[in-house]
């Protein structure tokens, strides 16, 4: 982890954790987590953010308490089963789908293993949002958000604004930044990708 500045970190593939699922049925790459040193039993976390790696048909995890969102980023993409809802099928890549963590899921994959992107929050502490960032423009700031987070999902982007110099965010690296005034508002930091293949997901984490 690169601590460029205080409230602004740079994470790389080396700062992740691979670890099996709650279940057991799957691999997880957790990207970001809070607090740190949570756990997916014995010490619940406030949010998470990861990327699951799904080679067969299978049951989700259950995590009661928990909104949790969702985007196809390899494969042909998969289907949803749920105990209270409506199946969902999932095929259009960056796409966030939104669901409860509480609900039984079975997934069933159209065509072959799939990797998602996954975010999930404890919706007693806090709340979250995903969206795909335009380039070039602007960082915006949620309404009550406290914590962005940008994943690049291939080719790369610079921030601008936020240091003397631009910060540069290749694939598979994470951008994680606490709000504060004076880069936020004052700086306006400006987002630019390096080609037209570059693809970046957004969290918005709201106490």
């Amino acid at each position: 982890m690169h601590e460029l500045a205080s409230g602004i970190r740079l994470l790389q593939p080396e700062d992740y954790r691979r670890m099996p699922w709650k279940n057991g049925l799957g691999m997880t790459t957790e990207l970001a987590v809070f607090p740190p040193d949570a756990g997916l039993v014995d010490k619940p976390f406030d949010w998470r953010v990861s990327i699951a790696d799904i080679d067969n048909h299978c049951e989700f995890s259950r995590f009661p308490g928990y909104d949790r969102s969702i985007l196809l980023i390899e494969g042909a993409g998969m289907e949803l089963s749920f105990d209270s809802a409506p199946s969902q099928r999932i095929d259009q890549p960056h796409l966030p789908f939104n669901f409860k963590g509480e609900t039984q899921t079975y997934c069933r994959l159209l065509d072959g293993p799939v990797r998602d992107f996954n975010v999930m929050s404890a919706r007693a502490k806090c709340t979250h949002a995903c969206e795909m960032p335009t380039s070039p423009g602007p960082i915006r700031w949620r309404q009550h958000s406290e914590i962005l987070l940008i994943y690049c999902l291939s080719g790369g982007f610079s921030l601008e604004g936020l240091l003397d110099d631009q910060i540069e965010v290749n694939t598979g690296n994470t951008l994680l930044l606490e709000k504060r005034s004076d880069y936020t508002v004052v700086k306006n930091p400006k987002m630019s990708a390096f080609s037209k293949d570059t693809f970046a997901v957004s969290v918005y984490i709201s106490a």
